[in-house]
């Protein structure tokens, strides 16, 4: 097992000469650096320059076990999984919306789960991996059946965590939230035989125990993208994990000055790498009397990989005639799940004031035709442009 270090872009305590020596260490790729406070252009983007025409997708409403609470997507060519806390995962029909199946069971045994944290279907190779929360295992169940054909030891316990796997060898990269004196690497890759191939060690990137902290990584392009989010936020950077290391791509300074770099002036702060841009979602903190900071809504700054140039953009989906307060590029798409009700005026609205082909304003039609306040979710897929 070949063991790595972190490579690491910390731009509010290094001189530049050391952010210069970071850059050589990763084979000469480019670090993006961001300072905030210079950030000073502002634009409008509609959600039509980024993404294609939306697909519309109503959920199965005819029994009971097709409705699900659960608000987390995963999608494939023909298929779309369900899932959320302490919801069992459920198959649908990505054409038609039809309920096909549950994958899997609530439970505490091995090869159960309570809590889904990322999934991955493959239909190459007829497998729904799920990863849930606390994680010792993947679990792979039939795409066909639901149920469990192998759950795979996990060379270290994720809390919370993101995975890649190749169907045609086995090879099983995993990314986790790195807690103190649980989890000696942030990253590793398994074998087919679940023996390890490399880790990444979490050095600096080790964190107190604590489940407020999620892990970032959005899979929109082939890279598989890396962030951890802390409540509070830190200086951290966007990472790429790739041939045994993490290699910083993008970070942003979030400090004036010679203003020290403490967590309770630090705002909330998620990235998102997508083809051409990165955008990095930023809540400012806000004193209360009480002396407690809390966050306001975000505010998206999108730099642009190839000019490096950055502004604060607002986005507008021209395409349904509202403005977005967020933004859930997932997966290769724009993805977000409304419900019924929502969807009956939102898609109302879309008919008469959006910016939609036709084929997409009969679908939605159709949808309104048939609906009520008590049906099943409205999914909606647009897929970025490449």
């Amino acid at each position: 097992m070949r063991r790595y270090r972190i490579l690491t872009v910390f731009i509010a305590c290094i001189a530049m000469s050391s952010l210069c020596s970071c850059k050589s260490e990763v084979d000469h790729e480019k670090v993006i650096t961001v300072n905030l406070a210079e950030v000073n252009k502002k634009r409008v983007i509609n959600l039509s320059d980024w993404v294609s025409e939306p697909e519309f997708i109503a959920l199965d409403s005819s029994s009971e076990d097709a409705y699900t609470e659960g608000g987390n997507c995963c999608v494939s060519d023909n298929y779309i999984g369900l899932y959320g806390s302490s919801q069992v995962y459920k198959l649908y029909d990505r054409k038609t919306g039809k309920y096909l199946r549950n994958i899997g069971r609530i439970g505490k045994n091995s090869g159960e789960y309570t809590n889904v944290y990322r999934s991955e279907i493959n239909e190459e190779n007829s497998m729904v991996y799920i990863l849930p929360w606390t994680a010792k295992e993947l679990l792979c169940y039939d795409l066909n059946t639901g149920e469990l054909i192998e759950a795979r030891q996990l060379k270290y316990n994720v809390p919370k965590g993101a995975f890649a796997i190749d169907p045609e060898t086995g090879e099983l990269t995993v990314a986790t939230l790195p807690f103190e004196g649980e989890n000696e690497a942030v990253a590793w890759k398994q074998d087919g035989e679940d023996k390890v191939i490399w880790e990444v060690p979490a050095g600096d990137l080790s964190l107190v125990r604590d489940y407020s902290h999620a892990i970032g990584g959005a899979f929109n392009t082939e890279d598989f993208d890396f962030s951890i989010h802390t409540w509070g936020g830190r200086v951290d950077s966007l990472y790429v994990v790739k041939d045994g290391f993490l290699k910083p791509i993008f970070t942003m300074n979030f400090l004036k000055g010679n203003q020290k770099a403490a967590s309770s002036v630090l705002p909330n702060h998620t990235y998102t790498l997508l083809p051409d841009h990165i955008i990095t979602s930023v809540s400012m903190p806000v004193r209360r009397a009480s002396g407690y900071y809390s966050y306001g809504k975000p505010v998206f700054v999108v730099t642009e990989r190839e000019t490096e140039h950055s502004y604060v953009a607002d986005f507008t989906d021209d395409m349904l005639n509202r403005k977005l307060e967020y933004l859930p590029f997932t997966q290769g798409y724009y993805m977000e799940m409304f419900s019924a009700e929502d969807f009956m005026k939102i898609g109302k609205a879309a008919l008469s004031k959006g910016k939609l082909c036709e084929t997409s304003k009969a679908r939605i039609s159709e949808i309104l035709k048939t609906i009520t306040p008590e049906s099943n979710d409205v999914i909606l897929l647009a897929p970025l442009k490449r």
